[in-house]
């Protein structure tokens, strides 16, 4: 049985634990970090984890884990993944890598020399949603591609309503917070069902009246390597929320729209919409499909489906969209 460790205590890591131990993982098994004293509380009261470090230097000092889960704010990281790599721990991180490239070849190197599995956690990848766009794609459903528009916009206020928005650490750039980072989910989509980014024109503003430190916006014209147009649009101010895909080829279009739950795909020729929809209501079924996929991958029984190389030209796309926005020009993006 391996041992885990989940470094942060927010709300993705406490829905790791359980989920952890939803496949079988015993209590014993499991152990966190966290510095807060009411989610300590909250993960032994309700998740029945004793184990709870208040540092990742404490934990590695005091224990030997065979994988870790990293969900700690981003700007954290890269460094906290130096540390586990170097122990030769496995490393399920969530997205995204990090706030900036600073330190990400030195991790990398960690990770190459020590032989560990690091898995991006890009949920998406994990829905049947997803699964069901890929076949179409493979099936050359729609012919070539010639374009396609991303968009996730949700409301920041909402997405913990227990506690302060302003307090999150999404309200802070410093922190990895803002509509660029966070939000990469889509941009990974785009990177798996599609290809890897060229060039990117962008505008990154903060544009609402949010009380953030962070960008609430951002609007990207993305050309991949296999010479496509992509719109993608993030922002954290949206009231009616929407998250979507739409491919647009020569033989039709696919719709990828995950609160509709549904995929569609129109077909040209026949002028009918074919309509994808008996999927699971319940996402966190994706998130358990990711661990067990991060375990087998853990065992050597499978290869990470999101790799730390896509992880890095995400955050490659991003870095090239934040300068674009500054400069006011089209930027490349070098791989």
């Amino acid at each position: 049985m391996m041992n885990y460790l989940v470094i942060g205590g927010g709300s993705i890591g406490k829905r790791h634990m359980r989920n952890l131990a939803a496949i079988g993982v015993s209590p014993g098994s499991i152990a966190a970090v966290e510095v807060r004293q009411d989610r300590v509380k909250e993960i032994g009261d309700m998740l029945k984890i004793r184990t709870v470090y208040p540092s990742l230097n404490a934990a590695l000092k005091e224990s030997r884990f065979d994988a870790a889960l990293v969900c700690a704010p981003t700007h954290l990281h890269i460094s906290m993944g130096i540390k586990l790599a170097e122990k030769g721990i496995h490393i399920l991180m969530e997205k995204p890598l990090a706030h900036n490239l600073e330190g990400v070849q030195v991790f990398r190197e960690a990770v190459k020399k020590n032989k560990i599995v690091v898995e991006m956690a890009y949920v998406f990848r994990f829905s049947p949603l997803t699964s069901k766009v890929k076949e179409l794609l493979e099936k050359k459903a729609i012919g070539k591609i010639l374009y396609a528009r991303g968009e996730f916009s949700e409301y920041l206020p909402d997405w913990h309503p227990w506690e302060d928005y302003r307090t999150f650490y999404m309200a802070k750039k410093s922190q990895g917070g803002g509509s660029i980072l966070d939000q990469s989910h889509i941009m990974d989509l785009i990177h798996y069902l599609m290809g890897g980014f060229r060039a990117v024109y962008a505008v990154n503003t903060k544009l609402s009246n949010l009380e953030i430190e962070a960008d609430d916006f951002a609007e990207m014209v993305v050309t991949l390597k296999n010479g496509v147009t992509v719109s993608i649009h993030t922002d954290i101010f949206g009231r009616e929320y929407k998250k979507y895909l739409e491919i647009k080829g020569e033989k039709g279009n696919i719709l990828w729209d995950f609160y509709a739950n549904e995929v569609r795909h129109y077909e040209a020729q026949t002028k009918c919409s074919h309509v994808y929809h008996k999927f699971p209501a319940d996402f966190n079924l994706s998130y358990i499909e990711e661990l067990k996929h991060f375990i087998a991958c853990c065992e050597g029984k499978s290869k990470p489906m999101a790799t730390l190389g896509e992880g890095i030209e995400t955050m490659q796309l991003i870095q090239a969209a934040e300068e674009s926005s500054r400069v006011g020009r089209v930027v490349k993006i070098h791989v």
